[in-house]
C-alpha cells in the first residue's frame, strides 16, 4: 500500500478538508437527489453485522442518519482532522438519542488497509465517496488504480459497499442531471461518458473494477457545483 499520506491531518486536501466543509455547508440543500439517491441505495443494503465500519466518511454530509442508526456501533477513519467534529454535528444528537456508539480514527486507509480490515473483523463495511479521490492522494496512476482494484480482493469474504465518484467534469449552468442508471457490469469511462450522453473533458477517477464485475451498479448524477457535475457509482458487496 501507499506511504503516508502527506496531507493526513491537514486542514487543506486536494479531495476534501476545509473548503469541502465550507462548500457542502452552503451547497448541500441542491444535493437532494443525490442524497436521496444515496439513501434508497443503502437502505437497499442489509448486511447482517450490527457494527459499521466507515472508510473516509468525511463529516457524512450526504449520509442518511438513518442508515446510521441502524448498527449499535459505527468505527470511522478519516485524514481530516475536522471530521469528526462536523460529522458529530450533523448526525451526533441522532446517535446519541439511538444510543449508537461513535468512534473516529485519524489515518488514510491505505497506509494499513490490511490491518484495519482485520482490526474490524466483524464490522459491514462501507466507503462512503472516498475511493474515487485517492487518484488526488497518489501521484502515480498506475498505483492508485491497483490499489482502488485490491480493495474487492482483500473484501472478498466481507459484507462491503460502496459510493464513489467514477467520473466528474465541467457542465452548462442548469443543464439537466442525466437519469440515473441500474446496470450488472462495470462500464469503462468512455462507454459510460456515452451512454450518459456527456461532451467534453471527464476526470476518469479510476473505479470502474472497484466491484466484482458483475454487482449490480446505481450511477446517478451529482451537481456537486451548478457548472461541475460528478457521475457517482453506488453497490454492495456480500461475501463469495
Amino acid at each position: 500500500m501507499s506511504q503516508r499520506d502527506p496531507y493526513q491531518g491537514a486542514y487543506f486536501t486536494p479531495s476534501g478538508g476545509l473548503v469541502w466543509h465550507w462548500r457542502a455547508l452552503w451547497r448541500r440543500r441542491y444535493w437532494t437527489d443525490f442524497i436521496d439517491a444515496v439513501a434508497v441505495e443503502l437502505a437497499r443494503w442489509q448486511p447482517p453485522q450490527r457494527k459499521l465500519l466507515l472508510l473516509g466518511p468525511s463529516a457524512g454530509w450526504c449520509l442518511p442518519s438513518d442508515f446510521l442508526i441502524r448498527f449499535e456501533s459505527i468505527h470511522a477513519i478519516d485524514l481530516d482532522p475536522l471530521a469528526e467534529r462536523i460529522f458529530r454535528f450533523n448526525h451526533g444528537r441522532v446517535l446519541q438519542r439511538m444510543d449508537v456508539k461513535l468512534t473516529f480514527e485519524l489515518e488514510n486507509i491505505f497506509t494499513s488497509f490490511d490491518a484495519l480490515i482485520d482490526r474490524f473483523h466483524d464490522h459491514a463495511i462501507l466507503f462512503p465517496n472516498m475511493l474515487g479521490q485517492h487518484i488526488y492522494h497518489v501521484a502515480d496512476t498506475d498505483t492508485a488504480r491497483l490499489e482502488i482494484e485490491a480493495v474487492k480482493t482483500k473484501l472478498a469474504h466481507r459484507h462491503w459497499a460502496s459510493i464513489h465518484d467514477r467520473l466528474s467534469g465541467k457542465i452548462r449552468s442548469g443543464r439537466p442531471l442525466p437519469s440515473p442508471l441500474r446496470i450488472n457490469e462495470a462500464i469503462k469511462p468512455d462507454r459510460l461518458a456515452e451512454t450518459l450522453g456527456l461532451t467534453g473533458e471527464w476526470v476518469d477517477h479510476l473505479t470502474t473494477h472497484v466491484l466484482p464485475e458483475e454487482s449490480e451498479r446505481r450511477i446517478v448524477g451529482w451537481r456537486l457545483l451548478d457548472d461541475w457535475m460528478h457521475i457517482v457509482e453506488i453497490g454492495n458487496v456480500s461475501p463469495s
